[in-house]
């Protein structure tokens, strides 16, 4: 009751500081606002907002170029309110448009920009490219056994010390590479059953490895390091279960509940278990409790294909019996252990762009979640 109470305070006094009447960066309506109301006052309120304790809205962002007149591949254009976007796909090579794009969606909104990678073995995505592409030139037999001499990774496996070393490497690699394009952290799309995606960092019953690797991350990353930049792990962390403590070095765990069709569908991934492999609860629930466990996840519906997007998801009912679309639905959805979620989003989150209004799902998720803000935000 206490942190309720001190976030409507912080609300309150933004609503104060604010002075523009009762617009609102989550109503469902798109409006043209006059140049003098986006003004410093606005976007220092809003980056205020985010860092209140609330349910955040998150999505993986596709086809960015941060250019032209269709907003659509802008992240300029995601509704303000929105607190982390995670790139997927081409999240390197940045143009100079992606760079100011980002550059004023993290400095003037506060809105968190992730680099979202598959992560199997070492050198995935980072190795030079002058190495795979030339191995035999160099006198390799393969070109893994260049990539693997390239990052010191033990041609026997038995030398524990020698993997983990090189482990470690790769993953302080990918935080330079984070700094480089300016990213506020890192989301690990971490499938070794649904992929499946594994090699010698992620397997499918053995995480010692994957272990070193967030261990590693973690100096740099996440809530251990103390940093303020985030590590997150998207598809299935319930797969964690013979090493619980990699659960400590997240912000959140972004699951992918596609299609979940009602609340029992959620609780049952974060409870109950039975709905892809065992609940997280059940996963970290030795080494963190419930309350944080579920503070810290986020379920997200898939807008891949367009009729989803336009909808916003598939036909959901919750516990009442009260029907929806899934999108509404997991922003509605009360965990049933009776502690707060951590957030909703989707997956192609830009696809929702073509609605009318843009992204009107989403701003009415985030409308639900947090209706104590209405009188503050914009869009």
């Amino acid at each position: 009751m206490k942190k309720n109470h001190l976030l409507y305070i912080v609300l309150t006094s933004l609503a104060t500081s604010f002075l523009i009447g009762c617009n609102d960066w989550t109503e469902p309506e798109a409006k043209t606002f006059p140049e003098s109301i986006v003004s410093d006052e606005y976007y220092a309120s809003l980056r205020a907002y985010k860092k209140t304790d609330h349910q955040i809205a998150f999505g993986w962002f596709g086809g960015w170029s941060g250019e032209g007149a269709f907003m659509k591949s802008s992240l300029a254009g995601v509704p303000d309110s929105v607190d982390v976007i995670s790139i997927w796909d081409n999240g390197t090579n940045l143009t100079d448009a992606q760079r100011k794009d980002m550059h004023f969606c993290q400095t003037m909104k506060g809105t968190k920009i992730l680099y979202c990678s598959i992560v199997t073995s070492v050198g995935a995505k980072l190795t030079p490219k002058n190495i795979e592409d030339n191995w035999k030139e160099m006198g390799y037999t393969s070109k893994q056994e260049a990539i693997n001499t390239f990052w010191e990774y033990p041609a026997d496996e038995s030398d524990k010390q020698a993997v983990e070393a090189s482990i470690r490497k790769y993953a302080r690699a990918i935080v330079d590479t984070l700094n480089v394009y300016g990213y506020d952290g890192f989301d690990i799309d971490y499938e070794p059953i649904a992929g499946p995606y594994t090699g010698n960092i992620v397997k499918q019953y053995n995480n010692e490895n994957f272990f070193f690797f967030i261990d590693e991350l973690g100096k740099y990353l996440g809530p251990k390091s103390g940093t303020g930049k985030l590590l997150v792990i998207d598809g299935e962390p319930q797969r964690i279960t013979d090493k619980p403590e990699i659960g400590t070095y997240f912000d959140y765990f972004i699951i992918q509940a596609y299609k979940p069709g009602s609340d029992a569908n959620l609780d049952g991934r974060l409870i109950d278990g039975n709905v892809w492999g065992p609940a997280l609860v059940s996963t970290f629930g030795d080494i963190m409790n419930e309350e944080e466990i579920t503070r810290r996840t986020i379920m997200t519906e898939n807008f891949e294909a367009t009729d989803a997007a336009m909808n916003g998801g598939y036909a959901y009912t919750d516990r009442f019996g009260n029907k929806m679309n899934s999108l509404e639905g997991m922003a509605r959805w009360q965990p049933q252990n009776g502690f707060r979620k951590g957030g909703v989003g989707s997956y192609h989150m830009e696809a929702e762009f073509g609605t009318s209004p843009e992204y009107k799902n989403i701003r009415r998720a985030i409308q639900i979640m947090n209706p104590s803000s209405h009188s503050l935000l914009k869009n």
